[in-house]
């Protein structure tokens, strides 16, 4: 399955975007070494630094299905992009995939010169399963006095395994949306060993007890995607806590229109706002609020 869903990302019509260049590289992580890949814009370094993590239900996808993904933030946010890989489920489970992001994330801080950045303009990115890291990353990096994050981009992010039949848009867009209600079941089992997890903030941050001191942040969310309203929920509680923090919401958009820009001019004009909106936050003089 995972070969055959990189081989689909490859096939699936791309809109030209230019950048300076692209480097792979190895980065150690908590039990094996973790595959990235560096995306560098045209102009002067350092640039500010973007850790991307894909999604693919945490079972899935690769920094290879996402590349398009990433030159376009890379382009768009005139921002260095550092796209890893994580253990994925079922062979590793939560928390697995968490330790592999924040190990990516305070590596790449400490290396941010060596990537031609800057370690002041830090920011996570994700969609899906990566926007769920991205959260947690956030969370640890509070919790864990890590190197700060000056912005979050989550795209139609998970946020809530415990209490699903709460977000209607899991049954209304449950079935013939890409993302399936019973897939999201099968993803669940296969990365949440132990129940007892699924209430974790780790995997679920709208049940964590204490959101405050996070990060600024963009939700995107579809209108037919199964995640739609936890993706909203996630944003409005934020706001709550007073951390400033936005919902752009995609008319007719599907689940995965980050990797359609190539054949949907909605979805190119969604992921342009969010590099825009990255861009600004990464401004070298932080923004306003």
């Amino acid at each position: 399955m995972r070969q055959m869903v990189i081989a689909n990302a490859a096939r699936t019509p791309k809109r030209p975007v230019t950048i300076a260049g692209t480097r792979d590289l190895s980065i150690p992580g908590p039990a094996s070494e973790l595959p990235a890949r560096l995306y560098t814009p045209e102009g002067s370094r350092p640039f500010p630094l973007t850790v991307f993590y894909h999604g693919g239900g945490f079972v899935a996808y690769s920094i290879e299905t996402h590349d398009q993904v990433c030159r376009e933030l890379c382009a768009g946010a005139n921002t260095a992009v550092l796209s890893v890989e994580y253990r994925l489920a079922p062979e590793h489970k939560f928390p697995a995939p968490v330790d592999d992001a924040y190990a990516a994330f305070v590596w790449a801080a400490e290396h941010a010169a060596e990537l031609g950045a800057d370690a002041a303009r830090l920011a996570v990115a994700g969609d899906s399963a990566g926007a769920s890291l991205s959260i947690a990353v956030t969370q640890r990096v509070r919790d864990e006095h890590g190197p700060a994050i000056r912005a979050q981009l989550l795209i139609y992010p998970a946020a809530d395994f415990v209490n699903t039949e709460r977000y209607p848009s899991r049954k209304e867009n449950g079935a013939g949306y890409f993302l399936t209600e019973e897939r999201m079941k099968f993803f669940a089992q296969m990365y949440i060993a132990d129940p007892a997890h699924a209430v974790h903030p780790h995997v679920s941050p709208l049940h964590a007890a204490d959101l405050v001191g996070l990060p600024p942040a963009l939700v995107l969310t579809a209108e037919f995607d199964p995640l739609r309203d936890e993706g909203a929920a996630y944003a409005e509680a934020l706001q709550q806590t007073g951390t400033r923090a936005e919902h752009l919401s995609g008319p007719g958009m599907i689940h995965g229109f980050a990797n359609m820009t190539g054949i949907s001019p909605a979805a190119a004009a969604l992921m342009d706002s969010a590099a825009s909106w990255l861009k600004r936050e990464l401004a070298a003089e932080p923004a306003a609020g």
